[in-house]
């Protein structure tokens, strides 16, 4: 059954797959000369639905087509690896009800926060509703129906203590990577190692990139460090994060994952250059594995790798135009090949 519901998915996949932006149009992206440019090429493209009618481009509408597509595919995966496949995609959700908290902590413009809401289309959430809501405790009362109340509940009284919004955050993320890594090690077979060599990665990375960001930014004791990040994360477990607790240089944890960080950058340069290097080889690797026949997790995990890799790159050219970058400095932080 794996096998049939593996060759429906890849049949989506291969369908979809054409939709992809292509060398020449990146080409193109590269060398516009304003946004507005930006959108009227891309009204060319099979993306022309995210472009209003002012040629601005909505990147927040395109990550909901992300998570549309990976909905799609989620209808032909077997039931355990799309158990894991459909918490994957539900870091959207994560993300969005980051942006209601964020919104009713600091009170800002509701119009303004609903806008850049990722759409997710016809869910249980309201999302505007939340958005409303007038405080944080209201927020939680709305979603007490959904397996994020606990872990908000659970970080409400440091959070009331101290009025710092980071609490709830990390209470979210932790319990969002917690589960992926319980599904994760649920998964048998081809799958399980498809799971772990790409999933388990990124939650690696993840882990590392937070003890090193609380060390650095939040100037955090070495006990609320090792709280704060996860104590299973596969190649940056709870080893990792005591030795980066403990002052462990950045450069050295990043070797210890096989990422190069070029010697002679601060501790905050080397975090963002394990980002970009974790991103391009997530790219990589999910450009190589769609090459092959599809008839595994892996082939699923990576075309919504490349969708996501697309939209994080048509982000950055956006942006890097709208702050007047240069061709050459903006393709040098994309993940594909300028």
């Amino acid at each position: 059954m794996s096998l049939f519901s593996y060759a429906a998915a890849q049949g989506y996949i291969r369908a979809r797959l054409s939709r992809l932006l292509d060398r020449p149009t990146w080409d193109r992206l590269l060398l516009a000369h304003s946004s507005t440019e930006l959108g009227r090429i891309l009204r060319e493209t099979p993306l022309a639905a995210a472009v209003t009618v002012d040629d601005a481009v909505r990147l927040h509408a395109l990550r909901g087509e992300v998570a549309a597509v990976g909905r799609a595919v989620l209808r032909f995966l077997p039931r355990r690896s799309g158990q894991l496949f459909a918490w994957y995609n539900q870091r959207f959700e994560v993300e969005n009800l980051k942006t209601v908290l964020r919104a009713v902590h600091y009170q800002l413009d509701r119009a303004r926060a609903s806008s850049s809401l990722i759409p997710l289309g016809p869910t249980h959430w309201r999302w505007e509703t939340l958005v409303e809501a007038g405080s944080v405790t209201a927020v939680i009362d709305q979603i007490r129906d959904t397996p994020y109340a606990p872990p908000l509940e659970n970080a409400m009284e440091r959070y009331q203590k101290e009025g710092r919004l980071f609490f709830l955050e990390v209470a979210l993320d932790l319990f969002y990577f917690q589960r992926m890594v319980r599904l994760l090690e649920l998964q048998s077979g081809r799958d399980a190692a498809d799971a772990r060599r790409l999933l388990g990665r990124w939650i690696s990375v993840q882990n590392l990139l937070w003890a090193y960001r609380y060390r650095i930014y939040g100037r955090m004791t070495p006990e609320e460090i090792i709280n704060y990040t996860l104590h299973r994360a596969f190649a940056a477990g709870l080893e990792t994060v005591r030795r980066v607790a403990l002052g462990a240089p950045v450069i050295e944890e990043a070797a210890r994952l096989g990422f190069r960080v070029p010697p002679g950058l601060s501790d905050v340069e080397a975090l963002t250059a394990i980002e970009i290097l974790a991103e391009r080889e997530r790219f990589q690797h999910a450009a190589a594995f769609i090459g092959r026949p599809l008839f595994h997790l892996a082939g699923a995990l990576a075309f919504l790798w490349l969708l996501e890799a697309e939209v994080r790159d048509l982000a950055v050219i956006v942006e890097g135009k709208e702050t007047g970058l240069a061709s050459a400095e903006i393709a040098s932080r994309l993940l594909r090949a300028a």
